[in-house]
């Protein structure tokens, strides 16, 4: 039996991956009732999840009616990039001077794991397992610069921005991480913040002209 923390989770993580997955489109009414006994599950975690999914951005609050599943802007993702950039550039910055060959290590076999999904055929399961894998890589990086607050603002921005690399044709693609990690085997900080700002740059690219 689910605690009241685990249910709330547990409704949050289903949504959210709903929602990113296209199931929930934008404009749907999320009805709290509905949602606990779909779910089998006690209105108060229910609707704890649903601020939660307030709180991310996924929905609106709408008075008297429920929630309505929000839609991600083209404002959204340039303001989601543009923050990555300053942040990640910045944390490959400190992390080339921290990172230890075990991290290096646990990107080059992200690497591997990419380059094997990327001969896979495309559909939504490999999608969610480039995107983990992209997240992994990202975070590996974040966690060497050694500040707890500066992970979590980059794992937030990678979370919102979820929703827009479903646009992403290469979001498994090996290629797009090689520079990276060959800079911070180098020790190079300058050569790795120009590939992080250009593979940033390069992903914004490619969903804004699909958006």
């Amino acid at each position: 039996m689910r605690k009241a923390g685990t249910k709330k989770l547990f409704v949050y993580g289903l949504l959210k991956r709903r929602i990113i997955a296209g199931e929930l489109t934008a404009g749907t009414i999320l009805n709290e009732s509905d949602l606990a006994q779909e779910l089998k599950i006690g209105k108060t975690p229910t609707r704890e999840a649903l601020i939660m999914l307030v709180h991310d951005g996924f929905v609106d609050a709408l008075p008297r009616v429920g929630y309505v599943v929000t839609r991600l802007t083209l404002q959204d993702v340039f303001e989601i990039f543009t923050l990555r950039i300053i942040i990640e550039v910045e944390a490959i910055g400190i992390a080339v001077e921290r990172i230890t060959e075990t991290d290096i290590g646990k990107l080059i076999e992200n690497n591997r794991q990419e380059s094997a999904l990327a001969q896979e055929k495309d559909g939504a399961s490999l999608r969610e397992q480039g995107y983990q894998l992209n997240r992994e890589f990202h975070l590996v990086i974040a966690q060497a610069a050694g500040n707890n607050r500066l992970t979590r603002l980059i794992q937030n921005m990678i979370d919102d921005l979820e929703r827009a690399l479903t646009f992403d044709p290469y979001l498994a693609d090996p290629s797009q991480h090689n520079d990276i990690i060959l800079h911070l085997k180098n020790r190079d900080k300058s050569k790795a913040q120009d590939a992080m700002r250009r593979h940033i740059e390069e992903t914004r690219t490619r969903i804004v002209n699909r958006f």
